[in-house]
């Protein structure tokens, strides 16, 4: 429309006598449209808005800032884009009743300086399609150019990550024996949940631990554990899991420690993509303190995170083998108290300074190495895609035998092309041979429909079966009743069947649990008693580098 106006208008200047009444129908635009754009009234299209939340300046700030985010990694998702210019309206306006964006303030000021939203995607489903060489490539270019640009020292070259427990769930251990058969030892399992936060530095540093447990407050037994190292930091959380308000709490635990051994006026930090490292306070916290967060690529932490490649997987192993001497010697309930008193000897066990530096090292990133993973990403691909092996004979179908109707298809056509080209055969055997290629494609066609017949079949059958196993009970007596009130009545029955089979299993289960520890309890009575008389000697678990176990006695 606006081009039509817009060839209008230069036509009335070519001929100022013309009428706008007649142009503008002869044109197909509106007379009014027309009038404004003559009087030097412009069109609102394109132009920019003038009752923006920010000014100018201010949303070129804050395109800047998403620039310097997303190099770095830090996935910006909308919802921060709003926080990070509610701030900004707060500190302009200086007084409590702050203005905030509007709902849809943020796509218009993405779709305004050309933003595209790319949807993230979940990490287990993509974790082996996102395994890039070109990704790598681009990740630690990028890594290089900020540790050179900053000067950062393998001193302040620091990587966090967090990583769960079930603070009474071992594993498999290896003992000897001369049966044959299985050995079964019942161990009383606590699946409470715990998180610990760590980091780590290139130069074989290790931070106190911040450990997250299932808990409403702090208990006072906690912190009269002897084993403890005494800049543990304890938070409790319902779940047992990290949040926003967590991890900003850990950011302040690391700045705290890590500025000790600090060589620089930067400091580096290594993490994943987890929503809680990108939050506003977060990563202004980050710039107060002279932190540069540096995000990992989606997906690929298990090649690229040092925490991930090397130090997570002895942290498990030695919680798992303390767990199983605790319970080998008496321990009848694992609870928090024992997880507090063996974690501080796991971690020293787990985050020796090699195996830190090691991590570093294998992950390419101090010694600067991209090949290091570079090599092991082409040694996985190589695998992934064989070559297929060479073919001899110039006519060598592509299909050793075929199949499917389109592999018999293609061979039935070069077969036909051969014969057609093949004066020398005798007519009639050429003749048998096309009716053979005719009834073989047939045939094909058929199968085709009858497998999609039996398909259907199998269908219909295993669905038959399923309405027949459900449950026909009676629900009412006269009356009538809706579908969905049907589906209610069915719905709260089956909710009362499984509370009453959870009962069941519950009662059966704290009466297993009570003779379980009535068992542990004499026996590890009969145990000290041996042992205080001699008869039995001290014993210790010992584990082998093939995988095996044996007790070994002093």
């Amino acid at each position: 429309m606006e081009a039509k106006v817009k060839s209008a208008v230069e036509y009335i200047e070519r001929f100022p006598c013309a009428k706008v009444t007649s142009l503008a129908r002869e044109f197909g635009v509106p007379r009014g449209r027309l009038r404004y754009r003559l009087q030097g009234r412009s069109a609102k299209t394109g132009q920019k808005a003038t009752n923006t939340k920010l000014s100018r300046p201010e949303e070129a700030a804050l395109c800047r800032y998403i620039d310097r985010l997303d190099a770095i990694n830090l996935a910006v998702r909308a919802e921060f884009v709003a926080d990070a210019a509610n701030c900004i309206l707060r500190e302009r306006s200086g007084r409590g009743d702050a203005p905030v964006v509007g709902p849809n303030w943020t796509s218009r000021f993405l779709k305004r300086h050309g933003y595209l939203k790319r949807r993230q995607k979940n990490l287990q489903a993509e974790r082996q399609a996102s395994e890039d060489l070109t990704r790598v490539h681009q990740y630690f270019q990028a890594l290089q150019q900020v540790v050179q640009e900053n000067g950062i020292p393998p001193e302040d070259i620091w990587n966090m990550d967090e990583t769960g427990f079930r603070i009474g769930v071992g594993k498999d251990q290896l003992i000897v024996t001369k049966r044959a058969r299985a050995h079964y030892f019942g161990i009383p399992e606590n699946r409470e949940s715990a998180t610990a936060i760590e980091a780590i530095s290139a130069n074989g540093e290790v931070i106190p631990a911040f450990l997250i447990l299932a808990a409403q407050v702090h208990m006072a037994s906690w912190y009269q554990i002897p084993e403890l190292h005494r800049d543990t930091v304890i938070r409790p959380t319902p779940t047992g899991y990290s949040n926003d308000e967590i991890s900003l709490e850990w950011l302040q635990h690391f700045n705290k420690h890590s500025a000790k051994s600090s060589k620089g006026s930067r400091r580096l930090l290594l993490l994943d993509g987890h929503g809680s490292h990108h939050t506003r306070q977060f990563i202004q916290y980050c710039d107060d303190k002279g932190i540069i967060p540096f995000g990992m690529p989606p997906n690929l932490t298990h090649i690229l995170q040092p925490l991930d490649v090397v130090v997570f997987q002895p942290l498990k192993h030695y919680h798992a083998k303390a767990l199983d001497v605790m319970v080998r010697d008496g321990l009848v309930n694992i609870t928090k108290l024992e997880f507090l008193s063996c974690i501080q000897d796991v971690r020293m066990r787990a985050f020796k300074k090699d195996t830190v530096r090691s991590a570093f090292r294998k992950t390419g990133v101090f010694p600067f190495d991209p090949q290091v993973v570079l090599r092991v990403l082409e040694a996985r691909q190589a695998k992934k895609t064989p070559s297929p092996p060479p073919r001899s004979g110039p006519y060598s179908s592509p299909f050793e035998t075929p199949l499917t109707l389109r592999q018999i298809n293609k061979v039935a056509e070069e077969l036909g092309t051969r014969i057609e080209d093949n004066d020398s055969l005798d007519p009639g055997f050429a003749r048998d041979l096309n009716r053979f290629i005719r009834g073989s494609l047939s045939l094909a066609t058929e199968l085709v429909q009858t497998k999609r017949d039996l398909g259907r079949t199998r269908m219909a059958e295993r669905t038959r079966k399923q309405r027949r196993a459900m449950k026909n009970v009676q629900l009412q007596s006269g009356g009538v009743l809706s579908v969905a009130e049907g589906r209610q009545m069915v719905k709260r029955r089956e909710e009362d069947q499984v509370a009453k089979a959870r009962k069941v299993i519950e009662d059966a289960e704290k009466k297993t649990r009570n003779a379980r520890k009535r068992w542990f309890e004499e026996t590890a009575k009969e145990a000290r008693k041996w042992r205080a008389s001699g008869r039995l000697e001290r014993a210790e678990v010992c584990d082998s580098d093939r995988g095996k176990r044996w007790l070994k006695r002093f």
